[in-house]
């Protein structure tokens, strides 16, 4: 059975969920991110994103979509 934690990732809310909680312990976002892509591609073999510019304009839409 697969964890919880790692199906959270699977999904585009849930990536961008914890990421938010990886910031805490990152002085810069794309830190953050980046250590999220090392997990992300440790489970599944490849990366989530093809980079920080692309995660952050999803970040951008889910949370513009989520304030609606």
């Amino acid at each position: 059975m697969i964890e919880k934690n790692i199906l959270i990732l699977l999904r585009a809310d849930g990536f961008v969920r914890k990421f938010w909680e990886k910031t805490k312990n990152h002085k810069t976002y794309k830190a953050a991110y980046e250590e999220l892509e090392k997990e992300y591609e440790g489970y599944f073999g490849q990366r989530r994103y093809s980079d920080y510019n692309s995660f952050r304009i999803c970040r951008d839409r889910l949370t513009k979509k989520n304030k609606n």
